[in-house]
C-alpha cells in the first residue's frame, strides 16, 4: 500500500531516536523526521529519545525513550511513528517483534524515513530477515571494531579513547604526557590498597586527603589497569558489562614505548594479585575493620570452638555516653570474657616481637609461609591428577555409551544395553560435574599460590611489614592492630580457669601461636 494512502495530512506523528554515544548527536534523526512530517501535512506532537544509549547492551525495557514510547502509543497520544532507520528502534529480533505486536495492536504504523516504507512490511520473513540482517550488522561492527583495536594494539599504539587518569594523550603528535599531580594520588591509591583497604575506603581516603572528589568505579578500574606499568591492554572490559573485568587469561597486553610508567610489571602484578583474592573473598578488606582484634583466630581449649565477638554496647545521647561491653563468647561453653580485657594479649605480642630480631622473625615468618605455599600448590597437583583421571573415566564412558548406542535399535526397548546407556549417562553427568569443580578449585588454588608468592610470602614484603608493625604500640589505629594480629598470629588458644555465676570468665590463660615464637600471657 502506498505510504500516502496511510500518512494522510493532519494526523499526529511521534518521533523517536537514538544514538549509541555521547559523541553523536540526534540533531540530523530530528530534522529528517519533521521534514517527512511537513512533507505529508503531519505535525509530531510527541519526542522520544535514548541518547547515548547502546541498543545491542540495554534491553528494551531499560530504554527509557523506546518505552514511554509503547506506554503512551496505548493511549493514543500519537497516530503513527517517525524512525530514522530500521536499526535505531532495535537490534535484536526478539525486540523488534515486540514493538511491532505492541504498535500494531495500537494501529500505530512506524515509517522508516531513510526509505519512506513501513517498519511492518506486512511480511513476516522479510520482516524477520530485516532484524537479522540489523542484529547481524552490529555484531560484524562490533567484531571489526575489536580486531582493529587489536591491531593498532599490538603496534603498540593507543587505540583511542580517554586516557587513564593521571595521563593525557596528545592526539597531533601521538604521545603522552604525566600528570603529576595525579599521579601523586595514584601512587596514594595503590598504597593504600597494598595496606588491604578497600575501593570505597580509597576514594574516601583520596577524596579526604586530597580534596578531590573520586569514585569507588574510578578507584577499580585505576588498581586494575596495567597501564600504570606501561602496558597497554585489549579485551581487560567485559562486552556484556562495561564495569566488570574479565580473567586476565583472557587479555591481551603489550608493552608500549610511549607511556612513562610509575610501577615496574611485577609491582602491578602484585597489586593484581590482591585484586583476585578479595575476589573470591578470601581477602575482604572488611575483615579488618572491627574491634574484635582476635575475631576468627582464637579458639576454646574445652570445646575448640571459635570465640564469637559481641558488641553489646550502646550510645546515651543526651549524656554523651557510651554503656555496655563488647564481650568475646564461647558458643559452646556459654561462657563470655570482656574484649578489652582480651585485648590485653596484644601489648604481650607487641613486646615479644620488639625483643627479638627483626631479621630472624622476617625469615621465620618467610619459613612459614613458604611451608604454607608447599601445601596449597601439593593440593594443587593432587586436584590436577584428580581432574586427569576423571576426564579420563568421561572420554571412557563416553566411548562405551556410544558402542552400546550402536548396538540399540529401539530406545523404547529396554535391554541390557538400555539400562547401561542410563547408567553411562549418570555416570557422565558426575564426572562432568565434577570436572568442573575439580578446575574452579585448581584456577583458585593457582591464584592462591601466586598471591603467596607474590604477596604474602614475598621477602621483601615481609621485612617491611615486620618493621612496621615493630613500632606500633597499642594506641595505634584500630585497623593497623587488626592488620597486625591477623598477618602474625597463627591462632590462638584460650583456657578459662574461673568463671562466676554470670558466666564471665574472671581468671584465664590465652597462648597465641605467631608465626614465629609461642606468646603466653594471663587473663585476670
Amino acid at each position: 500500500m502506498p505510504l500516502d494512502n496511510i500518512i494522510q495530512p493532519g494526523m499526529r506523528g511521534a518521533f523517536y531516536g537514538r544514538h549509541s554515544t555521547d559523541k553523536q548527536t540526534m540533531e540530523t534523526q530530528r530534522t529528517m523526521a519533521y521534514e517527512f512530517a511537513k512533507k505529508y501535512g503531519c505535525t509530531i506532537v510527541c519526542e522520544y529519545e535514548d541518547a547515548g544509549v547502546s541498543a545491542r547492551k540495554k534491553k528494551l525495557d531499560d530504554r527509557e525513550g523506546i518505552s514511554l514510547l509503547l506506554k503512551e502509543a496505548t493511549d493514543g497520544k500519537f497516530d503513527f511513528v517517525l524512525i530514522n532507520h530500521h536499526d535505531r528502534i532495535a537490534r535484536n529480533p526478539m525486540e523488534h517483534q515486540k514493538i511491532r505486536m505492541t504498535l500494531a495492536g495500537c494501529n500505530i504504523p512506524v515509517v522508516v524515513i531513510s526509505s519512506e516504507s513501513l517498519y511492518v512490511s506486512g511480511d513476516f520473513i522479510v520482516d524477520l530477515i530485516k532484524d537479522g540482517t540489523s542484529k547481524m550488522e552490529v555484531d560484524n561492527t562490533r567484531i571489526r571494531t575489536r580486531d582493529t583495536a587489536k591491531s593498532i594494539l599490538l603496534k603498540g599504539k593507543w587505540t583511542g579513547g580517554k586516557a587513564p587518569f593521571g595521563y593525557r594523550y596528545d592526539k597531533v603528535n601521538k604521545t603522552f604526557s604525566q600528570c603529576a599531580e595525579e599521579l601523586i594520588i595514584v601512587r596514594r591509591m595503590y598504597e593504600l590498597y597494598r595496606n588491604r583497604e578497600g575501593f570505597q575506603s580509597i576514594a574516601h581516603l583520596i577524596t579526604h586527603e586530597y580534596s578531590k572528589s573520586i569514585g569507588k568505579a574510578t578507584v577499580r578500574w585505576i588498581i586494575t589497569n596495567p597501564f600504570y606499568a606501561g602496558y597497554m591492554s585489549h579485551h581487560r572490559k567485559s562486552e556484556r558489562s562495561r564495569n566488570s573485568i574479565t580473567p586476565i587469561e583472557n587479555w591481551l597486553m603489550i608493552k608500549s614505548d610511549l607511556i612513562q610508567p610509575i610501577m615496574s610489571l611485577d609491582e602491578w602484578k602484585e597489586t593484581w594479585a590482591i585484586f583476585e583474592q578479595r575476589k573470591t573473598g578470601k581477602l575482604n578488606p572488611k575483615m579488618y575493620k572491627t574491634s574484635f582484634f582476635l575475631s576468627n583466630l582464637m579458639r576454646c581449649s574445652v570445646c575448640n570452638s571459635i570465640l564469637i565477638g559481641n558488641d553489646q554496647t550502646t550510645f546515651d545521647k543526651k549524656r554523651n555516653k557510651h554503656y555496655g561491653e563488647k564481650w568475646y563468647c564461647c558458643p559452646t561453653c556459654k561462657y563470655k570474657i570482656e574484649s578489652y580485657r582480651m585485648h590485653s594479649v596484644i601489648e604481650a605480642v607487641l613486646n615479644d616481637l620488639k625483643t627479638q630480631n627483626l631479621e630472624d622473625v622476617s625469615q621465620n615468618v618467610y619459613n612459614e609461609l613458604l611451608k604454607e605455599r608447599l601445601l596449597v600448590t601439593d593440593r594443587k597437583t593432587r586436584s590436577m591428577k584428580n581432574l586427569t583421571e576423571a576426564e579420563h573415566q568421561l572420554q571412557m564412558a563416553e566411548d562405551h555409551s556410544k558402542r552400546l548406542a550402536s548396538l540399540v535399535k529401539d530406545l523404547e526397548n529396554i535391554d541390557d544395553n538400555t539400562k547401561m546407556i542410563r547408567v553411562l549417562t549418570l555416570q557422565k553427568e558426575h564426572l562432568t560435574s565434577q570436572i568442573n569443580k575439580l578446575k574452579t578449585e585448581i584456577h583458585q588454588l593457582d591464584k592462591k599460590v601466586q598471591y603467596l608468592e607474590l604477596i604474602e610470602g614475598n621477602e621483601n614484603e615481609i621485612t617491611r611489614n615486620i618493621k612496621s608493625m615493630s613500632v606500633m604500640t597499642n594506641g595505634s589505629n584500630n585497623n593497623d592492630i587488626r592488620k597486625m594480629i591477623t598477618y602474625l598470629v597463627v591462632e590462638a588458644i584460650f583456657t578459662p580457669k574461673t568463671i562466676n555465676n554470670k558466666k564471665v570468665v574472671t581468671y584465664g590463660d590465652i597462648a597465641i601461636q605467631t608465626r614465629s615464637s609461642l606468646v603466653r600471657t594471663t587473663i585476670c
